[in-house]
């Protein structure tokens, strides 16, 4: 997948996906869908802007994106400049004339340009004009509910890990780089490995989670306490410290899609370290009850 972070771009022949794509849920990804079915190259086109937190990193999202079968990845940079672009200069200068759009696809609530003031008939009628597909697309439900990024960051919230994952397509998970930790996992039977959640990402409640990790082609089954480990001595930034079972070996400097399939309890202090590792041992025994149960994820990381 090609990823472009500027507007110095010529593209030909494409279907363009529009949205802010936080978390690429179910309904984004009935976008992408739409929008592959002529055949052209695939186009997700996004929004960065750096004071929103979000579902996703742009890491995870590129990760997503392939995932969808999205061809080229365009980010635009939320500038003054760009903010103050007309709904019709961003059609013709950014639709027409960079990406050569034969096919645009959208939600029912999209609206672009300054202060929004271009909605999906003004979209329609530049399509007519500059000649170009306009598809509109519904939005999905789920549960009787609309599929949405806000929806999905109140069940995130409430550690509702399973109804969160209906609704994303696949279960949330947090990507990065093991680094170095307190190393208290090798008095234990089981490897640890510690990341670090990228900054300004939405994280669900601290505490202990079931979860499947994906190392290149390979997926394990674990434990995740996400939070700040107040048992252990010192400060702590928040981190997520995953234990895998049946892995042997070294996993420092790899890097890690930690999928967190269902909170198990909350994070604690503990009087001691040997209660906390008392603690994990059930912890581990209710994981491993759960995680049989889940059926085996894809080398892509689905279910």
């Amino acid at each position: 997948m090609k990823i472009i972070t500027d507007l110095d771009f010529k593209l030909k022949n494409t279907a363009v996906c529009i949205g802010k794509f936080d978390g690429l849920h179910r309904g984004h990804q009935s976008l992408f869908e739409e929008a592959g079915k002529q055949g052209r190259t695939r186009v997700m086109m996004t929004f960065s802007f750096p004071e929103v937190r979000g579902i996703y990193s742009d890491e995870e999202k590129i990760y997503l994106a392939e995932r969808a079968g999205i061809d080229i990845m365009v980010v635009i940079q939320a500038t003054e400049e760009f903010l103050h672009m007309s709904p019709g200069a961003f059609t013709g200068e950014i639709l027409s004339g960079r990406c050569d759009a034969r096919e645009v696809v959208v939600g029912e609530d999209f609206c672009f340009g300054y202060r929004r003031s271009g909605d999906t008939a003004f979209l329609q009628r530049e399509g007519e004009r500059l000649g170009f597909r306009v598809c509109i697309k519904e939005k999905l439900r789920q549960d009787g509910e609309v599929i949405s990024s806000t929806g999905i960051r109140r069940l995130l919230a409430q550690g509702d890990m399973r109804r969160a994952a209906k609704r994303l397509g696949l279960p949330y998970f947090i990507q990065g780089v093991v680094g170095e930790g307190n190393r208290i996992g090798r008095k234990m039977s089981v490897p640890t490995a510690n990341l670090s959640p990228a900054q300004g990402k939405v994280l669900p409640p601290a505490g202990v989670y079931a979860v499947r990790v994906q190392r290149g082609r390979d997926v394990y089954s674990g434990i995740a306490n996400l939070g700040i480990k107040p048992t252990i001595p010192g400060t702590n930034p928040m981190g997520l410290e995953v234990w895998l079972f049946d892995f042997e070996g070294d996993l420092y400097g790899s890097e890690l899609r930690v999928f967190l399939l269902e909170f198990l309890r909350p994070e604690r202090k503990f009087p001691s370290l040997e209660e906390l590792y008392r603690q994990i041992d059930r912890d581990v025994a209710e994981a491993k009850e759960i995680l049989a149960e889940e059926p085996d994820f894809s080398e892509s990381g689905g279910r």
